[in-house]
């Protein structure tokens, strides 16, 4: 088990990405992936101006999976003409709670940004796609405070659960928090998830089918600081962390932005030609027109392919040629995230070199 204490988010990213994962298997497809809400403090031209740029700002980093990318002088050039991505817009109202307690009105920009436009400026960057395919996480929190432990619910900690929402959109998360029914409370009691219990809380979890577990504890201090400690579970690895911030929604944020960065440097794929001529993947199953359409189609709405031509049909077995982006082993594990594809069930017996040997189910 690794243990990190205080460490630079370079230093923690370093440290995840050394995690061996294995394939996952609950992918969740993240819906309205390009969509983007921030506040605006009107309605003016020149508020939607600053709003797009701030939009695009966080969907570049969504997309990429790394705050890294906004380094980038082709990124900040294109912030610099953020509407020309634009979709669409629209404007809505809601009550939000000041830091003093007071509730005020704020008005927010929802803007729609057009995929293409944005992958193909990352791209033009060199930077990495990362599909809207994405790992889910399983939170576990348990919070200390005068009143003694308990469990953060949308109930008990509505603040919380709030910054888990908008940290988990904000970059791009599969999250999903516990309902803390009594099921979860008869598996595991709030001491042991005080302790980080890593048993207890992972068959506890199981219900849940998360892919990965991040159990983390958290007790404010007098003077408003929020101390905690986090336990991140991918298969038998575990990562130890811990956080200090000044509110608890910087607390949330320095805890699952690293996550962010890990899982991304493992899918996010980079525009680097996985070989000069593509690679050669073959398809049994392929029983008709409908098969082949739905695989065809499917293969060529993977970020990482650029196009998958058909080089040779022979029975219910294709032969592709695919023109991809990143390294073969990413791809390898794209596939796997989405689960379309099956090992092939029996040998090949052409005369192809194959990268990539599968079936369609």
């Amino acid at each position: 088990m690794l243990t990190l204490k205080r460490l630079t988010l370079r230093q923690l990213l370093a440290s995840l990405i050394l995690l061996a994962l294995a394939p996952f298997t609950c992918a969740e497809q993240l819906q309205n992936l390009y969509d983007v809400e921030v506040a605006s403090k009107s309605q003016s031209a020149r508020d939607l101006r600053s709003a797009s740029r701030e939009a695009l700002a966080i969907l570049f980093v969504r997309v990429s999976g790394s705050n890294e990318v906004l380094n980038n002088p082709v990124i900040k050039s294109a912030l610099s003409n953020a509407q020309t991505y634009m979709r669409q817009f629209q404007y809505h109202q809601r009550n939000v709670e000041l830091e003093n307690g007071d509730i005020s009105e704020q008005s927010y920009a929802i803007i729609e940004f057009e995929p293409e436009l944005v992958d193909n400026q990352l791209r033009e960057a060199g930077l990495p796609l990362w599909s809207n395919n994405r790992p889910t996480i399983l939170l576990w929190l348990t919070i200390e405070d005068r009143n003694g432990r308990r469990f953060a619910t949308q109930e008990t900690d509505p603040a919380i659960a709030a910054a888990v929402v908008e940290t988990a959109k904000r970059r791009g998360l599969a999250v999903k928090l516990p309902v803390y029914d009594l099921e979860d409370t008869l598996a595991v009691s709030v001491d042991e998830a005080w302790q980080l219990s890593n048993y207890r809380l992972q068959v506890a979890a199981e219900r849940y089918g998360a892919d990965t577990i991040l159990l983390g504890r958290a007790s404010q201090l007098s003077n408003g600081l929020w101390l905690g400690k986090w336990l991140y579970q991918q298969n038998s690895q575990r990562l130890n962390y811990d956080l200090e911030a000044n509110n608890i929604a910087q607390y949330i944020n320095f805890s699952l932005d690293p996550i962010a960065e890990g899982l991304a440097a493992q899918y996010a794929i980079a525009p680097v030609n996985i070989a000069e001529h593509g690679v050669l993947m073959r398809l049994t199953g392929i029983d008709g027109f409908v098969d082949y359409a739905q695989a065809i189609g499917y293969l060529e709405s993977v970020a990482a392919i650029r196009h998958a031509n058909v080089i040779d049909i022979q029975g219910d077995e294709v032969v592709l040629r695919l023109i991809a982006d990143g390294m073969l082993a990413q791809l390898e594990l794209v596939f796997n995230l989405d689960e379309k594809f099956q090992s092939a069930n029996r040998a090949y017996q052409g005369s192809y070199d194959l990268s990539l040997d599968y079936h369609w189910p």
